[in-house]
């Protein structure tokens, strides 16, 4: 699938990303690392603006600012692929570092001992420059839809 929207670095240890994109008929969070990569649906498109509108409010001067998402998903896809039950993703300022922007993505997984951590992706100084105007063109396109 083609990313509509995405945030993609590099550090020592290779590359990471976080993208929106198409799945069939509905909308995915693919979070990856060098160490692997994996996908959670969204609930719908509605959740998918959401997510774009935050991004576009995301302020330009220091301030607190944090929003939170659960997504879930199945523990098998299509494919017979085990995938996480569930993920939390988070795009924010932060408070800590000169309130630089971030996009923080948790996954976890269902096991018979309870859940367990999944795939952590940080993407810590967010390119907010980049990722508005993919932001608005994903609004457009759902409007589109």
């Amino acid at each position: 699938m083609d990313p509509v929207l995405e945030c993609v670095w590099r550090d020592d240890h290779g590359w990471w990303w976080l993208q929106v994109q198409r799945s069939g008929d509905g909308w995915e969070l693919e979070a990856g690392s060098p160490y692997g990569s994996e996908t959670i649906p969204f609930a719908g498109p509605d959740e998918v603006r959401r997510l774009a509108r935050t991004l576009l409010a995301l302020p330009t001067e220091p301030e607190p600012y944090e929003v939170e998402w659960e997504l879930s998903g199945p523990e098998v896809d299509a494919a017979g692929q085990r995938q996480p039950t569930g993920a939390t993703l988070h795009i924010g300022l932060s408070r800590h570092d000169g309130h630089r922007p971030y996009l923080a993505y948790q996954s976890y997984y269902s096991t018979t001992l309870g859940p367990a951590l999944g795939l952590e992706v940080f993407c810590d100084d967010a390119p907010v420059d980049a990722l508005r105007p993919q932001a608005q063109a994903l609004l457009t396109l759902l409007q589109e839809s």
